[in-house]
């Protein structure tokens, strides 16, 4: 694994989450992952995906995550870097493409499939999921072959 996501300034900020494997993920697969809530920063996916402070690596060996997020956080040159040495890539069809057919098997995208709109309708109390007019990850997974699972991310406080 790499220094990054190893990093344990991350760790306080999960001190009680946890990750919870429900099945197994075979790394002679490719995988897009629909992660549910957005909330406002995806605090939740970026823990659980980008850092191992919650065990990923150990939990599904062999599988790559590679987080999503808007191309616009890859335009300053430090935090691109940044941001791409945690395994984080642009949520355009020209990246995840590439993550899903030019870098092996084993790899897994992350997509928080409510977006923007999900993460500004958040309130306290309630959970909102938006689906209606995202349906460009289910044709990414037919276009390439991959498998469709989902990951629900709760923090208990």
């Amino acid at each position: 694994m790499d220094p990054i996501r190893e990093c344990n300034i991350f760790h306080p900020v999960v001190l009680s989450a946890q990750l919870v494997k429900t099945h197994n993920l075979p790394p002679g697969r490719n995988y897009i992952i629909g992660s549910h809530p957005h909330g406002i920063l995806c605090i939740g996916a970026f823990c659980n995906f980008v850092t191992e402070s919650t065990g990923f690596s150990q939990k599904f060996p062999g599988i790559r995550p590679h987080l999503a997020t808007l191309a616009g956080n890859f335009r300053l040159p430090i935090l691109r870097e940044y941001l791409m040495s945690g395994g984080l890539c642009p949520v355009n069809q020209k990246s995840l493409g590439y993550a899903l057919s030019q870098k092996g098997s084993g790899n897994a995208v992350v997509i928080v499939v409510g977006g923007a709109a999900e993460s500004l309708s958040c309130q306290p109390g309630v959970t909102t999921l938006i689906l209606s007019r995202r349906r460009g990850f289910v044709r990414l997974a037919l276009e390439h072959g991959s498998v469709l699972n989902s990951s629900t991310i709760v923090f208990f406080l």
